[in-house]
């Protein structure tokens, strides 16, 4: 299995390179938060035409090998507000560009587990969950507004849409599972460990024949 692992997005540009290769790969997998943008980085228009003009279309264009998962900063338009940043002005036409991404919680391939801020043993136990439950539970569901105090919250551990990457330093993972997240923004180098990898560093990824690596910009 090959794969192209896009990180949040957040208004970004550089998923674009990596997935006008996608015929390469079996599948291509974003992590989540396609808007609200840094704007110190993207600006919200920009941003907003991003998702309007190039993302959704790529998407729709190639249902059948692209997976998009949800991300907090999805919730703002999705749910109800989440997260900062929200463009409150345009709020309904973002929603409707997320909607026509058909987000999900988890994606699992193999021994791989995906999600956007990964999943931890804990939450799942404090809420009654499994991780099949995953695959169908609302986006509404009281238990992904769960935040740990690594994130200024007051649950026990964060979900799978808020946990924080120094949660994984100190907490118990799911055994058997590799997984791989994004949310919370490295200031260069993915953290990559032998049972897990947080990958928002603003670029891709690859993993094939289980060798998980930045994506190489390849010469057109």
């Amino acid at each position: 299995m090959k794969l192209l692992i896009i990180p949040d997005v957040h208004g970004r540009d550089f998923w674009i390179e990596p997935c006008s290769h996608i015929d390469e790969f079996d599948k291509v997998i974003f992590l989540g938060d396609y808007h609200d943008p840094y704007t110190y980085e993207v600006s919200k228009e920009t941003s907003r035409h991003r998702l309007r003009d190039e993302l959704v279309p790529f998407v729709l264009n190639h249902k059948d090998k692209v997976i998009c998962l949800f991300g907090n900063h999805d919730g703002n338009y999705l749910v109800g507000r989440m997260a900062d940043r929200m463009d409150d002005y345009h709020k309904d036409e973002i929603k409707g560009y997320l909607e026509a991404l058909n987000v999900k919680l988890i994606h699992r391939e193999g021994k791989y587990l995906f999600s956007h801020s990964g999943v931890l043993p804990t939450w799942l136990t404090t809420n009654g969950l499994t991780l099949e439950d995953l695959e169908t539970l609302p986006l509404t569901h009281p238990a992904l507004m769960n935040v740990s105090p690594y994130r200024g919250g007051w649950n026990e551990a964060g979900s799978c849409v808020w946990g924080d990457v120094r949660e994984y330093s100190f907490s118990e993972h799911i055994p058997g599972i590799y997984q791989i997240f994004g949310h919370t923004q490295l200031a260069k180098n993915a953290v990559i460990t032998e049972d897990w990898a947080c990958l928002d560093c603003r670029q891709a990824f690859t993993l094939i024949d289980d060798v998980l690596e930045p994506y190489e910009k390849k010469v057109q």
